[in-house]
């Protein structure tokens, strides 16, 4: 009797736990849901171009004292910034809220060499804005909109990564408030952003959103499925770099339905959704004729769809005003992480610049770089290679066994966990072997990081279908091949590239919230949600006073402006006082909490995203799905359909990417899609000769000609076709006749002066002769200020790297 109370009563102490247990965790489901809409309400985000958030240091009294530091670096080098410190509440880290004014944004547009569009009055088109033709430029006077937001950070950006430490002594920051050793070194010379950001110090610089264009921009481009894209307004919010690439995937989505529409009608009615090589006589004479006729079809539409992309690719480049973007590698300036061995002058702008000796480079590249590239990839290739045949073995051992036929799937599991694992860690090595080899510009950088990370994704892409057509000439095996990669890839990259990222980046969110309100009580996190709620609803942005903790400095130093004359057809910038880079003791004193401790704002919400710096695995995707259609959709007609079903639906998915779930990227101009044009061009080679070696492989080849050797020779002929539309070469060419003409009236004009024939051109010669002895510089003959426009000089300080200067624009 008493074992049976005993139980009893251990049975109800059992109950009474788990009902607490459970009453508690419904309770704090509960309460983790309210702290979420602290975040959901978050408030609006002051103006601001550049967020630079820093991260937390061992305590908070060292990250103010690093706070200040930075800023004063930043504020001694550009006196003209607007800097605003705010903490963020949910990582326990300072934010960098950095506006510049209107007349710092003229001049970096101008050293940036934006283009920009010309009054009518004054000849109409585009041109590289300048300050001295500041006037002939249309919009001008209306601040808000001649410069967009995209272009505003751009710019700002190009200014921070200008910065650099004085020599000798760099910059140096240690704690005065603590007896840590910790210590921040930016060497003599060094790019402070690149320093401090390798010294993991900066965690994030973004630009912020713009609600109300964002919210247009959706409503107009991710939720409109089948409308046509905005491409206009998604250059002016997120550069021509992202614009180009979507223009790029919507045109590769119109070209996919003429092979889609015809792969559908022969899938259906060319009698050979499945061809067997194993049993000919079932293949009928009209569904090898169709195979045919389909491969064929496939290599003309390549080569068209490729052309005609240029042409559309120079029409956007002419219109977005970057056709005449420079792209040799010696007019543009060093990226800030190219690291040199000393300073050399430039050998076309004569600047001092980093200098990194080529046969280094080429050592790199090809004692390091090539036999590491070359033994991963026939790494792969092998691991490949002897799963499939472990595969082929293990069909033969275990098809027909009840218990064992489970062993048959581990090969391809093993295999897919290869592919995924190898692609994680070789697209790390391409990085680290790609920052070895210090390529000089941005584009060189990314163009070799392509080569690098493409050769791996062909192998893992095509080289089991390879091995299935030409090594096995199983065509059903293939088509079932192909179909699974083409269906399961595209669908697991899409959930991979929206939901993932963004559901983790929620609950990220959420946790951090509830974390932070842990201590609350339930009375005090129900009033603080309520306050957002209301703050959400009445909230209206007012830059100047919605900051957290805010540095007022205490120096006064005169900042620059655009003053403009009488008659309005003057515009001058007046110069702040020069200031020098001197060390300043950082007082935490400076920094002043004043409001509440748990309002969030949407910056700090953004700086918690993943970052999103190009488009390069987006690129990298559609390459895959056009080598799968190209290559091998004779064996699988549908292939362009379900890429064309896909492209649909990934635009829309790359444009909520964007818009929700990663941060706003800097703008980036660009004339073309870069690499990836040469990429698609070896690719539709590589497709015109595979689909030659599957007619090869065909039944109608095999009843024509039995004994034909599987070696054939391909002679390809291609219509001469032009990749700049024909309205461009013109307009090109009037500009070219217009810099003609107008040197030819200039020279009329000095010639008409000349009155005194030989005689006056002794005299100049002869003055000519003494300026060149004396050291004087000639000056050219006066120009109209169109002709100006189109004979501007290069002056040193229009360069984006200025040498010799701490980031001064003057």
């Amino acid at each position: 009797m008493e074992e049976i109370n005993d139980d009893l009563s251990a049975h109800v102490m059992l109950q009474q736990k788990l009902g607490c247990i459970i009453q508690d965790g419904i309770t704090e489901g509960q309460r983790f849901a309210l702290s979420s809409d602290l975040w959901r309400c978050a408030s609006a985000s002051p103006h601001c171009d550049v967020l630079i958030t820093l991260r937390p240091q061992q305590n908070k009294q060292i990250s103010k004292e690093l706070v200040l530091w930075f800023h004063d670096i930043i504020k001694k080098s550009e006196p003209h910034f607007d800097i605003k410190i705010k903490h963020h509440n949910l990582t326990n880290s300072y934010g960098l809220y950095i506006t510049a004014n209107y007349a710092s944004l003229l001049k970096g547009a101008e050293l940036c060499h934006l283009k920009k569009p010309i009054k009518p009055s004054y000849g109409g088109g585009m041109r590289d804005f300048t300050i001295d033709e500041a006037k002939c430029f249309q919009g001008l006077e209306i601040r808000s909109n001649f410069l967009s937001g995209m272009e505003r950070s751009m710019i700002v950006r190009q200014m921070l990564q200008m910065i650099k430490a004085p020599s000798p002594g760099g910059f140096l920051f240690r704690p005065i408030s603590t007896e840590s050793p910790h210590q921040i070194l930016v060497p003599d010379g060094g790019t402070l952003l690149v320093s401090l950001m390798s010294q993991k110090v900066i965690e994030n610089m973004l630009p912020l959103h713009q609600p109300e264009i964002l919210a247009d921009l959706q409503k107009r481009w991710v939720f409109a499925l089948f409308d046509e894209q905005p491409l206009e307004d998604i250059k002016e919010y997120f550069g021509t770099e992202i614009a180009m690439y979507f223009a790029w995937l919507g045109h590769l989505t119109t070209a996919l339905w003429t092979p889609a529409i015809i792969g559908v009608l022969m899938f259906f009615i060319g009698g050979f959704s499945f061809v067997h090589q194993d049993n000919q006589e079932e293949n009928t004479l009209f569904g090898d004729i169709c195979f045919v006729i389909f491969a064929l079809i496939n290599c003309i539409w390549s080569t068209a769809y490729l052309e005609m992309w240029k042409r559309q690719q120079a029409e956007l480049a002419f219109k977005w005003g970057t056709y005449e973007l420079q792209t040799d590698q010696f007019l543009e300036d060093p990226r800030p992480a190219y690291k040199g061995e000393c300073l050399k002058p430039n050998p076309v702008s004569g600047r001092l610049e980093p200098f990194y000796p080529p046969w280094k480079h080429m050592l790199i590249r090809y004692g390091v770089t090539f036999p590491l590239t070359l033994l991963c990839v026939s790494f792969l290739f092998f691991i490949m290679f002897s799963l499939l045949q472990l595969q082929d073995m293990a069909d033969a051992v275990f098809k027909h066994s009840y218990y064992f036929k489970w062993i048959i799937y581990l090969p391809m599991i093993f295999y897919a966990l290869i592919i995924v694992s190898g692609d994680f860690f070789y697209r790390r090595l391409a990085i680290i072997l790609n920052d070895l080899e210090n390529y000089r510009t941005d584009d060189e950088y990314e163009n070799y990081l392509i080569q690098k990370i493409v050769m791996f994704q062909c192998v893992s892409a095509f080289g089991s279908l390879f091995y299935i057509a030409f090594y096995l000439n199983d065509m059903r095996r293939l088509q079932e091949t192909l179909a699974t990669l083409l269906i399961t890839r595209q669908l697991t990259q899409n959930i991979i590239e929206i939901a993932v990222p963004f559901i983790i980046e929620k609950f990220k969110v959420a946790r951090l919230t509830y974390q932070m309100t842990r201590s609350m009580s339930d009375h005090s996190l129900q009033r603080h949600v309520d306050a957002a709620r209301k703050r959400k609803d009445t909230f209206q942005s007012t830059p100047s006073s919605e900051l957290d903790e805010t540095f007022t400095p205490q120096e006064n130093a005169e900042e620059e402006g655009v003053c403009e004359s009488k008659d309005g057809q003057e515009l001058r910038l007046r110069k702040p006082n020069g200031s020098s880079l001197l060390s300043v003791t950082p007082s935490p004193k400076r920094l002043s909490s004043n409001s509440e401790a748990f309002e969030l704002t949407e910056a700090e919400l953004q700086a918690l995203m993943t970052s999103y710096s190009r488009p390069l695995d987006d690129y990298l995707e559609m390459f895959i799905q056009f080598g799968y259609v190209l290559l091998f959709s004779p064996a699988f007609p549908l292939a362009a359909f379900c890429a064309l079903l896909n492209n649909l639906l990934e635009i829309r998915v790359d444009a909520f990417k964007l818009c929700n779930a990663v941060q706003r990227p800097f703008g980036r101009r660009v004339k073309t899609i870069g690499a990836w044009q040469k990429a698609m061009e070896m690719m539709g080679v590589a497709g015109v000769i595979v689909n030659c070696a599957l007619i090869g492989q065909s039944g109608l080849i095999q009843r024509m000609w039995p004994d034909m050797p599987t070696s054939i020779q391909v002679s390809l002929l291609r219509e001469n076709y032009k990749n700049i539309p024909f309205w461009i070469r013109i307009e090109t060419a009037k500009v070219e006749h217009w810099r003609r003409e107008a040197y030819k009236r200039e020279s009329r004009l000095i010639s008409g002066n000349d009155d005194s024939g030989i005689a006056s051109s002794n005299m100049n010669e002869s003055n000519s002769t003494n300026n060149i002895q004396t050291g004087q510089r000639q000056n050219p003959p006066p120009r109209s200020i169109t002709d100006h426009l189109r004979f501007r000089r290069v002056r040193e300080n229009r360069s984006c790297a200025p040498a010799g200067r701490n980031a001064q624009f003057y």
